[in-house]
Order: C-alpha cells, then sequence, then structure tokens
C-alpha cells in the first residue's frame, strides 16, 4: 500500500472532486498562453514603434500609440483577471490540503496522541498544518504558472531572436541565429554561478522554520502557564530563556539572509547585465545598417525575454529552495501520522471484543523516570455496570495500564478483552476556550444539549450555579477551579454512556466527600458501563465493587 506525502497529493489531485480545480487551472494556463501572444505583439509594435521615430513618420508615430493603448488595456485585464483567479485556485487548493491534515492529525486513530507518545513527533505539528500547507500551495502554484510562462516564452521569442539576430561568423564559420545561441550560453554559465552561490539555502530555510517554530511554541507556552509563572515571580528566568531562543532564530536567519544576499548580489547584477548584453552585441549590425532602431529594440525585448526565460531556475532558486524545505517538513509530519495509525490499528488489533465488560490478563513493559524498564502485572475480569478503583504507589504503571486498555500502549504481553465503545478520561483535564455549553457537550456538537439536559447535569455534579452562563464565551481553563473543571469532564462522561469507562484520577482535585458523593451518583446513572478509575483517596474505595492494588513484578 502507497503511503506518504507524494501519494497523499497524488490522491487529492486525480480525484473527481478536483475537476473544478483542474478547469480553473486549464482557464488560467490559456490565459497566460494569451498573456504571451500579447508580448510577442508588444515586441512587434517596439519594432514598429521605433522606426517610425526614427524616420520621423507622425501618421505613423500616432496610429503605433492608439494600437498601444488597446493592446495595454486587453494585458492589463488579462493580467489582473488571471493574477484574482490564480489567487482563488491558491486559496481553494490552501483550504482542502489544510482540511486533508486536519482530519490526518486528529484522525478517528488519534494520531496525534500517539505521535506525541511516541517520542518521535516533529517540531510543531500544528504550525506545519497552517504554515508549510500554505507555503506549499503557494509556492507550488505561482512556480508551476512561473516555469510554464517561461517555457512559451522561449518557444515564441526564440523565433523572433533567430530571425532577427542573422548570421555572424567566427574562425570562418557562419553561425546562424548567433544572438539565440549567446543567449543559451550566457544562461548556462550564469545557472551554474547561481547555483553554486545559492545550493545552502535549502538547508538553511529548513532551520530557520524550525527555530521559528520553537519560538512560537515558547511563547505559547509561557502564555499557557501564566499563573505558574506568576505564582514563582519567574518573569526574568523565563525572558532569559525566551532570548536564548530568539539568538538562535536571529542566528540562522543572519546566515540566510547573507546567502541571499550573496545570491541578490548576482541576480540582481545579471538582471541588469541581461538588458545591456543584447545591445552590445547588436551594435556592429546596428551601426552596419543591417539593422534599424526597431529591430535593435526588438532584439533586445526578445533576448531579455528569452534570457528570463531560460533563467527560470535562477530567479527561482530561492523559491524552490523554500518548496524543497517546505515539502520536507510536511514530509516528516505525514509520515508521522502514517506510522501512528499503523501503531493505533495494531494496538486495537491486539483486543479482543467482550460486550460482557472488560477483562484483563498482562504483563506490562512500564518505563520508569530514571530511563529502566519495570514489570507490571495487572489481572482483573470486569462486567457491566462494575465500578473499579486502581491504585498503587506513584510511578507504577497505573496510567500505563489504562493507556493499554484504551489501546494507546502496546508494549505489553497477555490478553485485553473488552468492548470497543471506550471513554477515556485521562489527568489532565481539557477544558476549551468557547462557550460553557460546547465544553459540556464535547465532543457533540453545543446545539445538542439543551438547557433543560445542561441544568440536570451541573445538579448532578453540584454545579448548578453554572446553569445561566451555558452560553458564556471565555477561557473556562482560566475561570474555573481544577476541581470544576474535573466535574465538567464527568458529565462528559455520564452523557456518553460508554461501555467501558476509564479515569485517571478524575476527582484528584475535589474533596473527599463530593467526589464520594458525584461517585455515588455516577454508580446509578451508568448501569451498563465497566467503569475503572484510578484514585490514591482511600475514602472513595468503599464505593467501589472492587480496589485492584498494582505492584512490581520482579524481572
Amino acid at each position: 500500500m502507497q503511503s506518504g506525502l507524494s501519494h497523499l497529493l497524488r490522491t487529492y489531485l486525480f480525484s473527481a472532486k478536483r475537476i473544478g480545480l483542474w478547469l480553473l487551472f486549464g482557464v488560467l494556463l490559456a490565459a497566460y498562453a494569451v498573456n504571451v501572444k500579447f508580448a510577442v505583439a508588444m515586441n512587434e509594435w517596439n519594432g514598429r514603434f521605433f522606426n517610425a521615430l526614427q524616420q520621423v513618420d507622425q501618421a505613423a508615430i500616432y496610429e503605433e500609440l492608439f494600437y498601444f493603448i488597446g493592446l495595454a488595456t486587453a494585458i492589463i485585464f488579462l493580467l489582473v483577471t488571471a493574477g484574482y483567479l490564480k489567487k482563488r485556485l491558491i486559496l481553494a487548493m490552501r483550504r482542502d490540503l489544510t482540511h486533508i491534515f486536519f482530519d490526518r492529525w486528529l484522525s478517528k486513530k488519534s494520531a496525534h496522541y500517539l505521535l506525541r507518545e511516541s517520542g518521535h513527533e516533529p517540531d510543531n505539528p500544528d504550525q506545519r498544518i497552517t504554515e508549510d500547507v500554505r507555503a506549499l500551495v503557494s509556492l507550488t502554484v505561482n512556480l508551476a504558472f512561473s516555469f510554464f510562462d517561461s517555457v512559451l516564452t522561449i518557444g515564441s521569442f526564440s523565433v523572433i531572436l533567430w530571425k532577427l539576430s542573422g548570421a555572424v561568423t567566427v574562425l570562418g564559420l557562419e553561425i546562424p541565429g548567433y544572438m539565440f545561441w549567446l543567449c543559451i550560453a550566457y544562461t548556462l554559465i550564469s545557472t551554474g554561478i547561481t547555483h553554486l552561490i545559492g545550493r545552502k539555502l535549502k538547508v538553511l530555510n529548513v532551520e530557520s522554520q524550525h527555530q521559528e517554530a520553537n519560538l512560537r511554541a515558547a511563547l505559547m507556552e509561557k502564555r499557557r502557564h501564566a499563573d505558574a509563572i506568576a505564582g514563582a515571580g519567574g518573569e526574568d528566568a523565563e525572558v532569559a530563556q525566551l532570548r536564548v531562543r530568539f539568538k538562535s532564530v536571529l542566528d540562522i536567519l543572519i546566515a540566510l539572509v547573507k546567502k541571499q544576499r550573496d545570491l541578490d548580489y548576482f541576480t540582481v547584477g545579471l538582471g541588469q547585465v541581461t538588458h545591456l548584453a543584447p545591445i552590445f552585441f547588436s551594435l556592429p549590425s546596428f551601426v552596419a545598417g543591417t539593422i534599424q532602431m526597431g529591430g535593435l529594440m526588438q532584439i533586445r525585448g526578445a533576448f531579455v525575454d528569452v534570457a528570463r526565460s531560460l533563467s527560470w531556475f535562477i530567479f527561482a532558486y530561492d523559491d524552490l529552495a523554500r518548496l524543497a524545505a517546505t515539502y520536507e517538513r510536511l514530509r516528516v509530519l505525514e509520515e508521522g501520522l502514517a506510522e501512528a495509525d499503523r501503531l493505533r490499528d495494531d494496538n486495537r488489533g491486539r483486543i479482543v471484543d467482550n460486550q460482557s465488560g472488560l477483562s484483563t490478563d498482562v504483563v506490562l513493559n512500564v518505563p520508569s523516570h530514571d530511563g529502566s524498564i519495570f514489570k507490571l502485572d495487572a489481572a482483573f475480569d470486569l462486567t457491566a455496570g462494575s465500578f473499579t478503583i486502581v491504585t498503587g504507589e506513584s510511578g507504577i504503571g497505573k496510567t500505563t495500564l489504562l493507556k493499554a486498555l484504551a489501546g494507546f500502549f502496546s508494549d505489553y504481553r497477555g490478553r485485553i478483552a473488552e468492548a470497543h465503545d471506550i471513554f477515556w478520561l485521562p489527568q489532565r483535564t481539557y477544558t476549551m476556550k468557547g462557550s460553557l455549553r460546547a465544553n459540556l457537550a464535547y465532543p457533540d456538537a453545543p446545539e445538542r444539549l439543551s438547557d433543560e439536559e445542561a441544568a440536570k447535569w451541573l445538579e448532578i455534579v453540584e454545579l448548578g450555579s453554572l446553569a445561566h452562563s451555558l452560553d458564556t464565551v471565555c477561557d473556562w481553563a482560566q475561570k474555573l477551579s481544577g476541581g470544576e473543571q474535573q466535574r465538567l469532564a464527568l458529565i462528559r462522561a455520564l452523557r456518553r454512556q460508554p461501555a467501558v469507562l476509564l479515569m485517571d484520577e478524575p476527582t484528584s482535585a475535589i474533596d473527599d466527600r463530593l467526589a464520594g458523593d458525584i461517585l455515588r451518583k455516577m454508580v446509578c446513572l451508568l448501569p451498563k458501563t465497566a467503569v475503572v478509575m484510578i484514585s490514591h483517596q482511600s475514602p472513595l474505595f468503599p464505593i467501589a465493587d472492587r480496589v485492584v492494588t498494582l505492584a512490581r513484578e520482579a524481572k
């Protein structure tokens, strides 16, 4: 089975759903072809107009000026319209590919989580999805059309350059269309020099994107933990860390700017020389009277256009380097997501269906904080409606056990049998920015939760005072205490009514009395759910049908 970014892009581009994009692409190609025709007409106009000026032919001069007004109007309309359509094409492709990566990252197989847990997550995947997709689409479309325009220009203006330049004799050998051959040689030499100067740009672009992304992530982290920083008075330490990160960004950007400066010295100079070179090479024919002023201007225009088109690689070098760097970042992300998908399939494939509840008899290899691995023996059977509390010393592997039961940890031997309708509440509570209703309904749509239902659930977890704030939009993670956020998470589990509910210390921030009251209500409200809860709160143990104390197995 094919995988990878190239396969993803081919599947996207050659889908029947993309016919509209291809039609728009075809219209743009036609527009660029017509624009080249207009450019040829403008080149011919140059010849006629400057010949008329040389001959001081007043009637011809005015006639050509009126012709220029009509031609320029058509060119302006074509270029503006084509530019607009090209931007719409870029936006449509960016929308589609961004949606694809949204679905790939936040897939049903939880690739985003497994990728993070694997330890091989590329830096800032969220920013790769937003910024790198935008850059990939924009650079690809712009480079594709500029390349197409260059090919058409070469085909059209090479004929003009060949005809107008005539022949020249060198060492007794007559060379027809000598200006065309000079243009070829001129461009090949320039391209070689460009590559020598700019070959390190790709590496520098990759590293600059990496360092910029790290800085943005660090700033987001400071904002997310503003309370801890303020409480510890850690602002000076955070500023020092940010300055170190920013220095890394500046160092790589300075290196990149220096390399771009070196490339610009050559390409900008080359652009200036290119305008003068054809006149210099054509002066003997002009002085000899073989060509008129108009012919000289036509040769100059054709030479510049052919040289510019043949030099497409030179002037697109920086963009090509950025495109290669962007593609590489997205390729690494897509490969990581594909590997996470395969891991999820393998993990879930090892779990046996058991609609009557949950059964586990496994030995897990649990990584400890010092880097060593110890074994954990976990064996118990749970029926629908049962409530089991799992306890044990800190670091024993309780969370790892829940990850294995949820299908997110594979380093074990033995057997897990459970229903596939699993709801897992990890230690860290997920409270979103938005409305309280959206937080309660998650992962369902907010409109699926009525005022009456929301009020009922809030009363059950003793948060009835929040019923009047259902549609208040704010950062609820900052507004609610840790215990209140945990109670919101318990509402999500109650609404879901899963076959298996896995909870990792869901009441650690709630006092024992209130936690006990809520858990007793949950037992009554989840009669068909096998509940496994990790807890260190011993006053809650009597509520459970079974308390499992985990202990290490000797290696």
